[in-house]
């Protein structure tokens, strides 16, 4: 017998049986009631040291803010960002140190930036100092949370070995080695990803994300393995994406190694090359909320919407809302590549 469920008029997945299995039995309708649901904000911000270095800056990208509302367990709508909410942050002292204003439209047609915003102080986090976010929107219920920003992370070394035989004009292989020295007081939470960039701190062409290569891309998540991320698995899937908990080195040394590349520019005339100059190395510590929201995140998006798999549930620390204040302090090491 085939059993169907169906959650209020959307049809549940149908499971996939056996090749030749004939379907010949019959079929079981349940309508379960909607959970009651009080509509409150729901955002997501990074809070770091990091500062701001160009104007499309693609790691300050990861850690924009963005504001919308949660929406019924059953609705198939697209999430809208909100452009009314106001948004600050706070010292210990209550002192406003931040407030941030809406993302302006880059055309009348231009609805990707609906919800995100901008700082208008620039701040940037200190390690040790505890902060505290409120967020508000017309007819909903002031939301808030609270962080202290984690200490920089000590990295002991950085290498990349170029791998000749495999490189080529346009993507650089090689092997990347990073050693951490964990600090023993507190327990610790990382996360590691590498970037290229130009004598000037550009990101190169518009791409510069240092990816792990191909061949060991599909890695599981281990909580006892210190791996490398890309910084663009902190937004969209996040496959890449590899949250380290000091569990099992807490007051040790700990590394990695890992085959990557990267892109190595273009040159459309042998006098004209614009090449990176340095590789740097993220070693970035998290708050605990911050690395149960990503950790999550990963373990959501590795279900894949399949209705049969283990509930990946996102936790929140934003209340009586939704989402993430998180804090990340950046340790970084560079590397010469020429």
């Amino acid at each position: 017998m085939l059993t169907l469920f169906t959650l209020n008029r959307r049809s549940a997945a149908l499971a996939v049986l056996s090749a030749g299995l004939v379907l010949s039995g019959c079929e079981t309708v349940i309508d379960l009631p909607e959970p009651a649901h009080t509509p409150r904000i729901a955002l997501k911000y990074i809070l770091s040291n990091y500062t701001t270095q160009r104007q499309h800056d693609e790691l300050a990208n990861t850690r924009t803010l963005f504001v919308s509302t949660s929406q019924r367990i059953f609705s198939t709508k697209d999430v809208r960002g909100r452009k009314d909410a106001t948004v600050v942050i706070l010292d210990e002292n209550g002192t406003e140190v931040e407030r941030f204003q809406p993302v302006p439209p880059t055309s009348p047609y231009d609805t990707f930036n609906i919800g995100t915003y901008q700082p208008t102080r620039n701040l940037k986090g200190e390690p040790g100092r505890t902060y505290t976010l409120q967020a508000s929107l017309p007819g909903f219920e002031t939301v808030e949370s609270k962080l202290t920003l984690p200490a920089v992370p000590v990295i002991e070394s950085a290498t990349f070995i170029k791998n000749v035989s495999k490189s080529d004009q346009s993507n650089v292989y090689g092997q990347l080695s990073i050693t951490v020295a964990d600090d023993p007081g507190a327990t610790n939470y990382y996360v590691a990803f590498a970037r290229v960039v130009d004598s000037q701190n550009n990101q190169y062409q518009g791409w510069s994300q240092v990816d792990i290569a191909t061949d060991e891309s599909d890695v599981d998540v281990d909580l006892g393995q210190f791996q490398l991320s890309t910084i663009y698995s902190f937004q969209g899937y996040g496959y890449d994406l590899f949250p380290f908990a000091d569990a099992a080195v807490n007051g040790k040394r700990f590394s990695l190694t890992t085959n990557v590349r990267y892109y190595d520019g273009y040159c459309p005339q042998a006098s004209n090359c614009q090449r990176p100059d340095y590789m740097e190395v993220y070693v970035t510590s998290m708050t605990q909320d911050t690395y149960n929201f990503f950790l999550a995140r990963r373990r959501y998006n590795d279900s894949e919407g399949n209705p049969f798999a283990e509930p990946a549930p996102l936790p929140s620390n934003i209340r009586p809302g939704y989402g993430l204040f998180g804090g990340m302090t950046d340790a970084v090491y560079r590397i010469k590549l020429r």
